[in-house]
């Protein structure tokens, strides 16, 4: 609803527009009164107001277009001070005899929502390609729990594994295996685009290397603790709180040690320096806020 206030006084309509917030009516200054009732409606019907408000002598004169009548109350003459004003905003207030105020709305939000972390539960099945003394490929699987410590970021923190099969070394006299495992430390950040997601990640760590078997007959078992960095970037899509999609990973392991055969320079094994791997990812968000 609008009103006409047909007052140029600047303390009046601050004070009517104060009082008259609750109610969410439009206020329009009007700067001269109106000469009588019938000119009050023509101001009226012009602005499409409900209401026209104005002083006339000593008499606060407010106009109901919508009930047809027009009331009034004393009121001061001249400029009016602030609590002149307000009052006299309370007795306009009074003459439109509005209903009660409409409810303030406010928004729905889940109690302490912005305090509640998301976790993710990643799995990936892959195969890998480790680069060494000789080409290894394996079979992998790599678990990784995720947190998303910062609602409003799509950036996590969390922690992986890396364990697979074991590869076959025949070489120099030595048979028997190589096996690896590692334990990482990964940050994570997510574009969305509709409910595509692309995630570069990147990761440290260390892994262990394990080279086992017999040589001349004896036994040999060789152990060493590296560390790894790594890089990637997971492509995946949304079904509600899981995600399934593809991941492709490269490994770059420091001062991998090279194994030669016991008293002799003859190479045994390498402990593959990169490796890359591919493979089908599934996750899950628990808790947070959602998307």
């Amino acid at each position: 609803m609008r009103v006409v206030l047909a007052d140029p006084d600047p303390e009046l309509l601050r004070a009517v527009r104060s009082t008259l917030a609750p109610w969410k009516l439009e206020v329009i200054v009007d700067a001269s009164p109106p000469s009588d009732e019938a000119d009050a409606e023509v101001r009226a019907d012009a602005q499409r107001a409900r209401f026209v408000v104005w002083r006339r002598g000593g008499a606060l004169v407010v106009l109901d277009r919508e009930r047809g009548s027009t009331e009034e109350r004393d009121t001061t003459e001249g400029p009016l001070d602030p609590v002149g004003a307000a009052s006299a905003a309370l007795t306009v207030k009074t003459l439109m005899r509005l209903p009660p105020p409409p409810p303030e709305e406010r928004p729905v939000t889940e109690p302490n929502a912005s305090r509640r972390l998301e976790l993710r539960g990643q799995a990936t099945l892959a195969g890998r390609l480790a680069l060494g003394s000789t080409t290894e490929l394996s079979g992998r699987v790599l678990p990784a729990l995720l947190v998303r410590p910062l609602p409003q970021l799509p950036w996590r923190l969390g922690i992986g594994a890396d364990v697979g099969s074991p590869a076959t070394v025949q070489r120099a006299s030595f048979k028997g295996t190589w096996s690896d495992w590692a334990v990482i430390a990964l940050t994570s950040w997510t574009f969305h685009r509709a409910a595509w997601e692309l995630e570069p990640q990147l990761g440290a760590g260390v892994t262990r290397s394990s080279l086992q078997g017999t040589e001349m007959s004896d036994g040999r078992h060789e152990i060493a603790t590296l560390v790894l960095l790594r890089a990637g970037v997971a492509g995946r899509r949304r079904f509600g709180r899981w995600t399934v999609g593809g991941l492709i990973c490269a490994d770059r392991i420091l001062g991998t040690p090279t194994y030669t055969r016991v008293g002799s320079s003859a190479k045994v094994f390498e402990v593959p320096a990169v490796a890359v791997a591919l493979g089908a990812l599934i996750s899950a968000d628990f808790g947070g806020t959602g998307w």
